[in-house]
């Protein structure tokens, strides 16, 4: 069955608007933009798990240590020669004081060395004790000076 062609010609030819359509794409455009991250995004970091029950040993985590006291090395100029001591202990030879720091280094080797020079010490033994540090591997060797009051 036909229509009447009265029935067609009455109608008005259906307008579709594109305004409105623009307008959401471009709100949606700048949302999208507005909302994204431009940074790297960062990678997740391989890890092996044991597959393993739970009678694994598990491996405990020192907690931090503080650091060590310094090694405080005092050459004294006495009326008799040179002495020194090593953390309030005497030694009368040079040969001993090789051997006290290499016995230190074997224990903290990253403590600092500290020299005191007490009285008018020759200058070749405050260098004979600053190359032993150095020798046994003390890598901080500092030397001690007095305050001013």
């Amino acid at each position: 069955m036909r229509r009447p062609s009265s029935y067609t010609s009455n109608r008005t030819k259906l307008e579709v608007s594109m305004t409105p359509m623009i307008d959401v794409v471009f709100l949606l455009l700048i949302f999208f933009v507005w909302t994204a991250s431009f940074q790297i995004s960062e990678l997740l970091l391989p890890t092996e798990l044991a597959v393993s029950g739970g009678n694994t040993p598990i491996d405990e985590v020192d907690p931090e240590r503080p650091p060590l006291p310094p090694v405080i090395v005092k050459i004294i100029h006495a009326e008799g020669g040179v002495r020194w001591t090593i953390d309030g202990q005497p030694h009368d030879s040079l040969s001993e004081v090789g051997g006290r720091l290499a016995a230190l280094a074997a224990l903290k080797l990253s403590a600092p060395v500290i020299l005191d020079v007490v009285g008018e010490a020759p200058l070749g033994d405050v260098i004979d004790v600053y190359d032993l540090s150095l020798l046994h591997g003390f890598s901080q060797v500092q030397f001690a000076a007095a305050v001013p009051l």
